[in-house]
C-alpha cells in the first residue's frame, strides 16, 4: 500500500514535475523554434524567387530602351499615378518578359505582377489564387515606404503567407512583385508535432515515474531494513544492530554511523547498570549495620555504654554514606562539567605539606615513614585547593593503604617541562597489569583489596579533579615493587 508521506512516494512526485517542467520546457521550445524556422524559410524563399524575377524583368527593361517606360507619375492626394499608356506599355513589356523567359509559370510559388493601378500584369495563379487582393495603398503607407511586406491572410479556411516587393526603376517605383505560399502544410506540421507533444510527455512522464517508483523501492529497500531492525532495538535489548551494505554508500556509512552511536549508548547503558548495581551494593552494607544496630538496641534493654556504642557505629556508617553521597555528587557534576572551581594561585608545596600532616599521624601507627621532597622556590598552580587538597588526601589514603609496615611513601614536588609535578611513590603491594588497566573504573576494586575499606571511587574522583584542571595522572607500577603516582598541572605563568 502506498503511503502518502512515503518518502519514495515523495521523491517520485517531485521527480515527475520536475521532468514534466523540463520536458514542457523543451518541447515548447523546440515547437517555438521549428515554428520560426519553417516561417522564416517560407520568408526566404519568396524573398529569394521574388528578387530573382526583379533582376531579370529590370535587365529586359534596360535592353528594351522604351523611352515611355521613363515618364515621370504623378501625385494625386499622396498617391502616385501614370497614364493609362504607361500602364499599357508596362503591361506589355511584362508580357513579352514572361513569354520570352517563362520565368513566373514555371515559378514553384505563386507569384503575380501588380500593377500601380492594382492592375494585375501577369500571374501564374488560377481560380482562386485570383482573388487574393493587394493591401491599399493608403492604409499600408509602411509598403511605400520601404517597398516590402509581409502578411498573413486566410482564403476559404487556408492560411497563405503573402511577399509584396516594390520594383524601382531608375529610382522610381515601378511595379511590384507579390509572392505567395499557402501555409496549410506547415501548419499540419506543426499540428502533428503539438499532438505528438501532447501525448508522448504525459506518456514519458508516467514511465519516468514508474521507474523512479521502482529505482526508488530497489534502492531505499535498505533504509525498510533498517526501519524494521531499528524498531527490535530497545533500552532492555541493545544487542540489534542496523543492516549494512558493505558499499560505502551514503545508506551505509549512515547503517554504520548509527550502529556506532548504537554501541555507545549500550555501553552507557551497561555503565549505567553497573553503577546502579555498585551503588545499590555500596549503600546496601552500611544500611544493613545500622538497621541491624537499631533492631539490636530495640530487641532488650540495653545500657547507656552499650547505646552509646551503637549510636557510634552508626554514626561511623552514616558518614560513610554522606562521604560517598558527597564522591558521586563530585563525579555527576564533573560527567555534565559543572564542577565549579574557586580558581586562585595555589602553592602546590603549602597544600601538599597540610595534607601530609594528616597523614603523618596515620603512617607512624602503621610503621609507614612518609617523606616530603620538594624543589626549591616556589611551585605556584592556578586551581581550586580545596579540591586539590582532597586530590592528594585520596592519593595519600591509598598509599597508606596498600603500604605494609616498615615501608616508606616519598612525595616529591619539582617542575618539568613548563609542568608542576608532584609524585607519590611508595613501597607498597604494587598493582598487576589486569588491574593496572582498569584502575579509575568507578567501583572498580582488585581482588587484593577487597578486604580493604572504600568504595573503589579514589581514582575516579582524583581524575575528575585533574580534568577540571587541565592536569593529567599517570600511574606507573609493578607487582611486589611498589607504584609511583603522577600528577601534572600547568604553572600558573603558562
Amino acid at each position: 500500500m502506498i503511503q502518502v508521506r512515503s518518502f519514495k512516494l515523495r521523491l517520485t512526485l517531485w521527480y515527475a514535475l520536475m521532468l514534466t517542467v523540463f520536458l514542457a520546457g523543451f518541447a515548447f521550445f523546440m515547437y517555438a523554434e521549428l515554428s520560426r524556422a519553417l516561417y522564416r524559410d517560407v520568408e526566404q524563399s519568396m524573398r529569394g524567387e521574388v528578387r530573382n524575377i526583379e533582376d531579370a524583368l529590370l535587365t529586359f527593361f534596360l535592353e528594351t530602351r522604351d523611352p515611355r517606360l521613363l515618364m515621370l507619375p504623378r501625385a494625386e492626394k499622396g498617391v502616385l499615378t501614370f497614364p493609362p499608356e504607361y500602364q499599357e506599355v508596362l503591361a506589355k513589356t511584362v508580357l513579352e518578359f514572361e513569354r520570352r523567359q517563362r520565368r513566373i509559370v514555371r515559378s514553384l510559388l505563386l507569384v503575380r505582377i501588380v500593377g500601380l493601378d492594382h492592375s494585375i500584369v501577369v500571374s501564374n495563379l488560377e481560380g482562386w489564387g485570383r482573388e487574393i487582393i493587394f493591401p491599399n495603398y493608403e492604409r499600408d503607407s509602411l509598403f511605400m515606404e520601404k517597398g516590402d511586406s509581409y502578411q498573413t491572410i486566410h482564403f476559404q479556411k487556408n492560411p497563405i503567407r503573402l511577399y509584396y516587393h516594390l520594383v524601382r526603376f531608375r529610382d522610381r517605383p515601378f511595379f511590384i512583385i507579390q509572392a505567395a505560399k499557402p501555409l496549410a502544410e506547415i501548419e499540419k506540421t506543426l499540428t502533428r508535432l503539438a499532438l505528438i507533444i501532447i501525448v508522448i510527455i504525459p506518456l514519458g512522464v508516467a514511465a519516468a515515474c514508474f521507474a523512479g517508483w521502482f529505482l526508488a523501492k530497489r534502492f531505499l529497500s535498505p533504509v525498510d531494513q533498517m526501519i524494521r531492525q531499528a524498531r527490535k532495538i530497545t533500552a532492555a535489548y541493545l544487542k540489534g544492530r542496523l543492516p549494512r551494505t558493505h558499499t560505502q554508500d551514503e545508506l551505509d556509512r549512515l547503517a554504520e554511523t548509527l550502529n556506532e552511536m548504537i554501541d555507545r549508548l549500550e555501553a552507557s547503558t551497561r555503565a549505567v547498570q553497573e553503577f546502579s548495581s555498585n551503588v545499590s551494593h555500596e549503600f546496601k552494607t552500611p544500611l544493613a549495620i545500622i538497621r541491624g544496630e537499631i533492631d539490636l538496641a530495640l530487641r532488650r534493654a540495653r545500657s547507656a555504654e552499650d547505646l552509646q556504642q551503637t549510636i557510634f557505629v552508626i554514626n561511623e556508617e552514616v558518614n560513610g554514606l554522606i562521604r560517598l553521597v558527597d564522591d558521586l555528587m563530585l563525579l555527576v557534576r564533573s560527567d555534565a562539567h559543572q564542577l565549579s572551581l574557586q580558581v586562585k594561585p595555589v602553592s602546590l608545596v603549602h597544600t601538599v605539606e597540610h595534607v601530609i600532616k594528616l597523614y603523618q599521624e596515620r603512617a607512624r601507627k602503621e610503621e609507614i615513614e612518609l617523606i616530603l621532597e620538594a624543589s626549591r622556590g616556589e611551585v605556584e598552580i592556578m586551581g581550586d585547593e580545596v579540591y586539590l587538597k582532597r586530590l592528594f588526601t585520596n592519593l595519600l589514603d591509598n598509599a597508606i593503604k596498600f603500604t605494609e609496615a616498615n615501608g616508606k611513601i616519598t612525595v616529591r614536588i619539582y617542575t618539568s617541562n613548563g609542568k608542576a609535578v608532584v609524585s607519590i611513590e611508595d613501597t607498597g603491594i604494587g598493582i598487576d597489569e589486569e588491574t593496572l588497566k582498569n584502575l579509575g573504573t568507578r567501583f572498580y576494586r582488585a581482588d587484593q583489596a577487597r578486604s580493604r575499606e572504600g568504595a573503589g571511587l579514589g581514582l575516579s574522583i582524583v581524575k575528575a579533579i585533574c580534568d577540571a584542571h587541565r592536569g593529567d595522572i599517570r600511574i606507573e607500577s609493578r607487582l611486589g615493587h611498589g607504584t609511583r603516582i603522577f600528577t601534572e598541572f600547568p604553572l600558573s605563568a603558562a
